[in-house]
């Protein structure tokens, strides 16, 4: 029988953890999984998950999967009753004494040695330090792009400074990578815009023309895939649906939309990785996975998220794409609860999945562990360069 319990995992996308979580009550607890929106609209807030909720939404925010979920591992944690309200005190208590600790333990737990995280911190912020075990840092394309565009005066004065501080954000400070969202911001199904045309929408990008910008965005796009070529680090994009409140169609989202864009002959040593699996599109991200020598697959999103059929997704990601290109994430952000969660159903997973390859002697026992260790840690460790853990 597998059992990954005590192979490492490495967190391929995760975010800081937000001190005003360190207590939360049991809806709160539940809300940090909750990528929808509220429905009860609140003058002056923009964000449509901080609206307030109606007791209907309540109710069913209350029994989506992953937190029924959550509930279910954390009771065992804790040696206290399936119930939200149980955990949820016994979290609090055991963050009110220390928020730091309380994450280690968790990590600690879930064996969860090294993350990558998105975000635009200084690498000696506080914040960053809570985050337990090795960390590295995604720079984030998207702000720095509107930054730049403010302080611009004219292309050429753009393309140094972006391209110089991305230059600088690796060799100097170690990000280890380039988070974009091209398909919430512009949409997957989009064709190469060379340089010599982002001079042109300059102007109406710095004005925030809506068209213009989205054609500037996409030239930026295509230097940074030539640039994270040059340094050899991968560009991360978003995919799928996860989180997705924006204003394009969410049918922008699916990999299979791009294909014909980083298929192309100029790209192909740029390493991309498809975050969250492009769910709920993952044999599409599988495939490509498969077809391009370039694009890897972070399995963030569907774990934890999909918990209750989080066998049948790995199933669907194991089947198609190499084994060597996929990768667990967590997407988590917050609070440890959603990385510790997506490393416990990612090996529950893997330990089902690959059970049943053994049992229908498609893998060999020692293959199956092979795969199991390479997709928790190995592929991660490789693709950043790591040591061996």
């Amino acid at each position: 029988m597998l059992d990954f319990t005590a192979i490492p995992v490495i967190d391929n996308h995760s975010h800081p953890f937000d001190l005003a979580k360190a207590k939360m009550d049991s809806e709160a607890l539940a809300r940090v999984f909750y990528h929808g929106m509220g429905d009860i609209p609140q003058a002056g807030i923009k964000k449509a998950r901080q609206w307030g909720v109606s007791d209907d939404l309540r109710h069913h925010l209350l029994h989506t999967g992953v937190v029924q979920t959550l509930v279910s591992q954390l009771s065992k944690l804790f040696a206290c009753p399936a119930e939200l309200e149980a955990v949820a005190r016994e979290r609090n208590r055991r963050t009110s004494e220390s928020f730091a600790d309380y994450a280690k333990f968790l990590y600690e737990d879930g064996r969860i040695v090294g993350s990558v995280v998105d975000s635009g911190l200084p690498k000696k912020d506080p914040l960053l330090s809570l985050v337990p075990g090795k960390i590295m840092r995604l720079f984030q394309m998207d702000p720095h792009i509107d930054r730049v565009l403010r302080e611009s005066t004219s292309f050429p004065e753009f393309l140094r400074d972006y391209k110089g501080t991305l230059y600088r954000a690796v060799q100097e400070e170690g990000f280890v990578g380039v988070k974009s969202h091209l398909a919430e911001l512009v949409g997957f199904g989009v064709e190469p815009v060379p340089e010599s045309e982002a001079e042109a929408l300059f102007p109406g990008a710095k004005a925030n023309h809506y068209e213009a910008y989205k054609k500037f965005y996409v030239a930026i796009f295509t230097a940074t895939l030539f640039q994270c070529q040059e340094l050899g680090i991968p560009l991360h994009l978003h995919s799928g649906l996860t989180g997705g409140l924006w204003k394009g169609p969410i049918s922008n989202a699916d990999p299979f939309l791009l294909a014909p864009f980083i298929s192309q002959p100029q790209f192909l040593q740029t390493r991309i990785v498809f975050l969250h699996g492009g769910f709920p599109w993952i044999q599409h991200a599988a495939e490509l996975a498969h077809a391009l020598p370039h694009v890897w697959v972070d399995m963030g999103w569907t774990t934890p998220w999909t918990s209750l059929r989080i066998a049948e997704c790995y199933r669907e990601l194991i089947g198609i794409a190499p084994l060597s290109k996929l990768m667990v994430g967590s997407g988590g952000h917050d609070t440890p609860e959603i990385a510790w969660l997506a490393a416990k159903t990612a090996k529950i997973a893997l330990q089902e999945a690959l059970g049943d390859a053994v049992r229908l002697e498609l893998l060999s026992q020692h293959q199956a562990e092979k795969v199991g260790r390479m997709v928790l840690h190995d592929n991660a460790a490789r693709l950043y360069g790591l040591s061996p853990c």
